[in-house]
């Protein structure tokens, strides 16, 4: 037990005495991403939710629901309660607007 508590007393002197050794040293160079290291792709999503069309389409959440239980003019999917509407259908109308 005496030796535990030397060797504490120890590094106690040791950091108070030399108090440059405890300090950290900043690095000349800094951590960077390579450049020429290939990028994860980003995906489009396959499906829209219903706020997402309302945004899209510059309306209301209300008025982007009642659009999706009416329409048959893209592709609607129910899953539950949930309602999700397909990208490319949806895209598609929207570009032949």
């Amino acid at each position: 037990m005496k030796t535990n508590q030397n060797t504490v007393n120890f590094a106690c002197e040791t950091l108070q005495s030399n108090p440059a050794s405890a300090t950290m040293e900043v690095s000349p160079n800094p951590a960077v991403e390579p450049e020429n290291r290939p990028r994860a792709a980003t995906l489009k999503p396959l499906v829209y939710r219903v706020d997402e069309i309302a945004q899209l389409l510059a309306i209301s959440p209300r008025a982007a629901y009642n659009l999706c239980n009416t329409t048959k003019d893209f592709r609607v999917v129910r899953i539950g309660t949930s309602i999700r509407v397909n990208r490319e259908s949806f895209e598609a109308w929207f570009a032949a607007l």
